[in-house]
């Protein structure tokens, strides 16, 4: 009896010391994203995935083991959601065990199903060959993205192909195949250590490449080949890449006011002076102010606070500045032009941010409310137009939207001089989230071709040229501004032309 207790004890321990190394070997994979960027770290982590899904005995292992993994990677890489709920610690502080719990268990999911499904195609296809084991691999882990970024509203937060931004040459396979297909890259090299290391009565044995087979070796090359050609082309695509000078002069405003004391009532009179006291200065040469995302602490579309703005900002400047918009009982999250007394056009935000923005199946959890201010939910805008002044045209997004490919597109029907993104991340602090925010917003400009400007209230604001390389940038919780001259591209990618066709 006491023998049978005891090998039930060391079973118990051995599960617990697996999985609890799966959490950390997943946890590392959050390294090779920003604002770390460590490459290598991350072909360490993906490989004892891919060596321990296969060695595996069945298919609750399997998934258990994945699911392990995938909790790690998303609570290292999506903590700073937790501290969003601080901001309002009263009332929505309870809620953090939840959201460091069961969002990281919820997305965890896909890592999970992507690795089922890898074992139980190659059992049923009986595949051996690892060449064939990897690809398969790589393409089931793409489908689960792309699962990702579309279901239950979607969450494509740092994909695998974000981290190719630590080589801005290689990231250029964007404007082809988008982040997805810098993804499959991703999972490929990833794996290409596992050729040359194996695990035996749990020791790592290294393999010496002379015993691989030709097919191995083959596709070895082909990779470390097509990886040489892809940085030989991003560097050709830089160089080649002309920019069309607009002659336009837009200054970018970060105010830098902390969350808390964003819709102060005492404070937002004071918060809205320090953005005219920064959009003003020395700004006789500027055309263009922007402002982040909710920037305007009342509802815009209201004449006194358009003559106000208008008194006191410059009138030969255009403002773009994100604002609430009110209209039949409905609230908008929005970004408004205002010139000479007038807003001339507006946008409303078209993808929520849940829980964030709306709380879903609202009827069902009736004791959650949305985390910011107010309590009635934003409605999401219906349209998708596009802001055209002094023959600049621009596409507009805020704040989440520019994590979605298929919201940063230039139309067929009208060029696009300039893609920006309102927004703010003085929800999540000193954290990671706002770096990787600003990475994925270097990837929308790589796939469009088309620079990007970033305006947050706190930071990370940037200028993101048309190949994704940052030229101007204000840091984390620092005020003011930059100014910059625009130039454009009129390129259109193989990519954004494949996203039209699929986003109409």
């Amino acid at each position: 009896m006491t023998s049978i207790q005891e090998k039930n004890k060391i079973t118990i321990d051995s599960n617990f010391i697996r999985y609890f190394l799966l959490i950390i070997t997943g946890s590392f994979l959050a390294l090779a994203f920003a604002p770390f960027n460590w490459f290598l770290v991350g072909a360490i982590s993906i490989s004892l995935l891919f060596i321990l899904t296969n060695r595996a005995k069945n298919y609750s292992t399997t998934f258990y083991q994945a699911i392990a993994y995938g909790f790690g990677f998303f609570l290292a890489g999506n903590y700073w959601i937790a501290i969003s709920l601080l901001v309002d610690a009263k009332q929505h502080g309870w809620l953090i065990p939840f959201a460091i719990t069961l969002i990281p268990i919820c997305l965890s999911i896909y890592i999970g199903l992507a690795c089922l499904c890898y074992k139980f195609i190659i059992n049923k296809l009986i595949i051996s060959n690892l060449s064939a084991k990897i690809l398969y691999f790589s393409l089931i882990w793409l489908f689960f993205e792309i699962l990702r970024s579309n279901l239950f509203s979607g969450f494509p937060w740092n994909l695998i192909g974000y981290v190719w931004l630590f080589n801005i040459n290689i990231a250029q396979f964007a404007s082809i195949f988008g982040v997805y297909g810098l993804s499959i890259l991703a999972i490929i090299t990833y794996l290409l250590p596992c050729y040359f290391i194996d695990i035996k009565n749990n020791k790592i044995r290294y393999i010496d490449p002379r015993q691989l087979i030709l097919k191995d070796k083959l596709f070895i090359i082909t990779i470390l080949a097509l990886l040489i050609i892809l940085s030989i082309y991003g560097k050709n695509k830089i160089s080649n890449n002309i920019e069309i000078n607009k002659n336009y002069q837009i200054r970018v405003v970060q105010a830098n006011i902390k969350q808390d004391l964003k819709w102060d009532p005492e404070k937002i009179y004071q918060n809205l002076l320090t953005h005219i006291n920064l959009s003003n200065k020395d700004s006789h040469h500027i055309n263009m102010v922007l402002w982040s995302e909710a920037s305007i602490p009342y509802f815009v579309n209201n004449e006194q606070v358009i003559e106000f703005l208008s008194n006191y900002i410059n009138n030969n400047i255009t403002l773009i500045s994100g604002g609430l918009r009110y209209n039949n009982d409905k609230i908008y999250n929005s970004i408004f032009a205002i010139s000479k007394k007038s807003i001339i056009q507006h946008y409303d935000k078209r993808h929520l941010v849940p829980f964030g923005e709306y709380v879903p199946l609202k009827k069902f959890i009736p004791f959650v409310t949305k985390i910011t201010n107010g309590a009635q939910d934003f409605s999401k805008g219906s349209n998708n137009q596009i802001i055209s002044i002094n023959n600049i045209a621009i596409s507009p997004l805020i704040c989440y939207e520019a994590i979605f490919s298929r919201y940063a597109k230039i139309s067929q029907l009208q060029n696009i001089d300039l893609l920006i993104n309102l927004t703010n991340d003085a929800w999540f602090g000193d954290s990671i989230g706002p770096y990787q925010h600003l990475a994925m917003s270097q990837m929308r400009a790589i796939e469009t071709s088309r620079p990007l400007i970033r305006v947050a209230n706190t930071g990370i604001s940037a200028y993101i040229d048309s190949n994704g390389i940052i030229r101007k940038k204000l840091p984390l919780n620092e005020s003011g501004y930059f100014d910059i001259n625009l130039k454009t591209s009129s390129k259109n990618t193989i990519f954004n032309k494949i996203n039209n066709l699929f986003n109409n």
